[in-house]
C-alpha cells in the first residue's frame, strides 16, 4: 500500500485543472464575459427569483429566452416568436432579409403580462406578449405608426397612472418618447426628445425615488455608459457618466439594470466592438444607487466613473442563492421533441421539411431547392445576389452560437439517403461563410469544402475524396476568431479539408455562426435528406453541472 506522502506527491505530479477562461470559476467567483458568445443588445428583467434574458437575432428566427437565478450561470428558456413572415413575405425566403429583423428587443411587464417590443429599420416595429417571461408568446404583431425617419432600441414604459410610452433612438438621431394607444399596439402622436447631446443606443427608464431614471449608452468611438434623471417623465434631464471602460478595447456599455438584493443591484451589457467575430458577448458587472444616482463596476480611483470587473482575474458572484453551472450549453444530442432553444433558423423554416421524429435521436434535414432571388441586406447595405451553389440561398439552414474563444465543434451526417445535387454538412454562416461535408453528383458522392460570402458568391470548392461509407464526422476547430475545418471516417482521426486557420469576421450585426444545412442545387430533383446525429461544442469555457 502507498504511504500517505506518496499519494500527495503524485497529486502534486497531476496537470493543474485549467480555469475556464469565462463564466462561474466553481469557488464563488466568475470571470467576464459571463457568456462568450453573440447574445448582442441584451435586456434582461426580474420575474420572482428568476432572472430572464433576451438578445437580438436579426434575420435568425427566434429571439431567445434564458434564465437564471445567479446571473452568472443561464439556461435555456425558449424563444419569444418562431417566424418573421407574419410582418413581411421577405422573411420567409434566406437572401431576402439578411440582417434585418429583431434588431433589438426590450421586455415590460404590466398588469400581469409582459411585453416584448422590438423595431427593424427596414419592417418597422413589432410586439409580441406572455403570460410569463418563459412564454407562451403570442405571434408578432406590427405596430400601427406614422412617424416617419429611422428607428431603433425601443424600450416600453408604463407610468404610475397606467399611460404606455414607447422610447426609441433615432438611427441616427435622438432619444425620443411616444405614446402609445390603450392597446399597446399603436403610437400615438409625433413624440417628445428627451436626450440629444450624445449619439444615444439602448435606453432603459426606471422610476425610483420620485425620479424618471434613464440609463443610455453613448455610442461611437468612446462608448460610455450615462444616467438622466427628471422630476418629469418628459424632461428636462440632468446627466452623469457612470460607467466606461478605460483598460481594455471592449467598448463596454448598453444593457440592462436589475435588482438582486436590497440595495445590491447588477449590469448586464454587452461588449460594443461591432467588428469582433465573436460577436458581442455578455458582461455582469456590479450595481446600486448612491446619492440618488445609479453606480456600476468598481471605482479604483473614486472619480464617480465606474470601470468592468471581472476580466483580468476573477469578480465576487452576486449575492444570490447557489446554481449549478450551466454556460448556456448548446450541444444537442438531438432527443425527441422541440428543437432545443440555442438553435436558429436563417429565415422562415419550412416545417414540412425538418424532423427530430422522423429518426429518433437525429436532426433530419431535407434537401430544398435553393431560393433563386437575391436582395440587399439591411446593414451593412451589401447586395445578396443569387448564384448556384451558394449556401445563402439555402433554406432551413440551422444555426447557433459558438461558445467561447477556443471550442471544438464535432457532428456525425449520414449521408446515405441524398440524392444527386444535393449538399449537406456543417457549416459556419455569416455574409461570409465555410463548410464541409458532401456533394452528390452523377451518382457519385465526394466529401467537399466550400465557401463564399454576399458580394462575390461562392469560391470553387476543393474535392477531397469520394465518399464509398454513408457517415462521416465533421469538425470546426476554432480558436482566436479563425477555425480549420476537417473530416473523420471513423470518429477519431481527422483530415483538414481547404484553408487553415482561416479567420471569420462579425457582420450583419450578428457574430459567426455554427450550422448543419442540406440543400440541393436550383435545377436538382429529388425528395433525398441528410441525418445529423449531434453537434457537440467542446469549449473554455465553464463545464455544465451533470443533469
Amino acid at each position: 500500500m502507498k504511504s500517505l506522502a506518496a499519494i500527495l506527491l503524485a497529486a502534486l505530479a497531476l496537470p493543474a485543472a485549467a480555469a475556464p477562461a469565462w463564466g462561474d470559476q466553481g469557488d464563488g467567483t466568475f470571470r467576464n464575459p459571463v457568456l462568450w458568445m453573440d447574445y448582442n443588445n441584451p435586456c434582461v428583467i426580474r420575474h420572482g427569483d428568476d432572472f430572464y434574458l433576451t438578445a437580438a437575432t436579426h434575420h435568425f428566427m427566434g429571439m431567445p429566452i434564458l434564465k437564471s437565478r445567479d446571473l452568472v450561470n443561464w439556461s435555456h428558456a425558449g424563444r419569444i416568436y418562431e417566424r418573421l413572415g407574419g410582418l413581411s413575405a421577405d422573411f420567409t425566403s434566406p437572401g431576402l432579409a439578411y440582417s434585418a429583423g429583431s434588431q433589438d428587443g426590450e421586455i415590460g411587464e404590466h398588469g400581469g403580462r409582459f411585453y416584448l417590443f422590438n423595431w427593424s429599420s427596414r419592417y418597422r416595429g413589432f410586439f409580441c406578449t406572455a403570460p410569463h417571461p418563459a412564454g407562451p408568446w403570442t405571434e408578432p404583431k406590427a405596430i400601427r405608426e406614422n412617424i416617419g425617419g429611422s428607428w431603433e432600441d425601443p424600450c416600453p414604459f408604463w407610468d404610475d397612472d397606467g399611460k404606455a410610452y414607447l422610447l426609441m433612438v433615432g438611427n441616427p438621431g435622438p432619444l425620443k418618447i411616444f405614446r402609445l394607444n390603450e392597446t399597446f399596439d399603436a403610437i400615438v402622436g409625433e413624440g417628445v426628445t428627451l436626450i440629444s447631446d450624445i449619439p444615444p443606443k439602448g435606453p432603459q427608464l426606471i422610476k425610483r425615488d420620485g425620479y424618471y431614471h434613464l440609463l443610455v449608452a453613448r455610442t461611437g468611438p468612446d462608448k460610455a455608459q450615462f444616467a438622466y434623471r427628471s422630476k418629469s417623465l418628459h424632461g428636462p434631464y440632468e446627466s452623469k457618466l457612470i460607467y466606461e471602460d478605460r483598460s481594455t478595447d471592449l467598448q463596454a456599455a448598453q444593457g440592462s439594470l436589475v435588482p438582486v438584493k436590497g440595495d445590491e443591484w447588477a449590469f448586464l451589457h454587452h461588449d460594443y466592438r461591432m467588428e469582433s467575430p465573436y460577436g458581442r458577448r455578455l458582461y455582469l458587472q456590479p450595481a446600486g444607487w448612491k446619492d440618488g444616482w445609479p453606480w456600476i463596476g468598481a471605482d479604483p480611483d473614486g472619480d464617480g466613473i465606474g470601470q468592468p470587473v471581472g476580466i483580468d482575474r476573477p469578480a465576487k458572484k452576486p449575492d444570490l442563492p447557489p446554481a449549478p453551472v450551466d454556460p448556456a450549453t448548446h450541444s444537442d444530442e438531438f432527443a425527441p421533441g422541440p428543437l432545443g432553444g440555442q438553435w436558429m433558423w436563417n429565415h422562415d423554416p419550412d416545417d414540412r421539411h425538418w424532423s427530430l421524429s422522423a429518426r429518433p435521436g437525429w436532426l433530419r434535414l431535407g434537401a430544398l431547392p435553393l431560393a433563386t432571388r437575391g436582395g440587399t441586406s439591411q446593414y451593412p447595405a451589401v447586395k445578396v445576389a443569387f448564384h448556384e451553389d451558394h449556401l445563402l440561398f439555402a433554406r432551413n439552414t440551422a444555426v447557433q452560437r459558438i461558445c467561447g474563444k477556443v471550442c471544438t465543434l464535432t457532428t456525425k451526417l449520414d449521408a446515405s439517403r441524398m440524392d444527386d445535387g444535393q449538399r449537406a454538412g456543417l457549416c459556419t454562416l455569416s455574409d461570409g461563410y465555410t463548410w464541409i461535408g458532401v456533394a452528390r453528383d452523377g451518382g457519385r458522392r465526394r466529401i467537399v469544402f466550400g465557401k463564399g460570402d454576399a458580394a462575390n458568391g461562392p469560391s470553387p470548392q476543393v474535392e477531397g475524396p469520394a465518399l464509398d461509407q454513408d457517415e462521416l464526422w465533421l469538425r470546426l476547430d476554432y480558436r482566436d476568431a479563425k477555425g480549420t475545418l476537417s473530416y473523420s471516417l471513423d470518429g477519431r482521426d481527422f483530415i483538414p479539408l481547404g484553408p487553415r486557420d482561416h479567420a471569420y469576421r462579425s457582420f450583419w450585426y450578428e457574430g459567426t455562426k455554427v450550422g448543419l444545412f442540406s440543400y440541393r442545387l436550383s435545377t436538382a430533383k429529388g425528395e433525398g435528406v441528410a441525418d445529423f446525429d449531434f453537434l457537440r461544442q467542446d469549449h473554455d469555457g465553464p463545464k455544465p453541472a451533470a443533469r
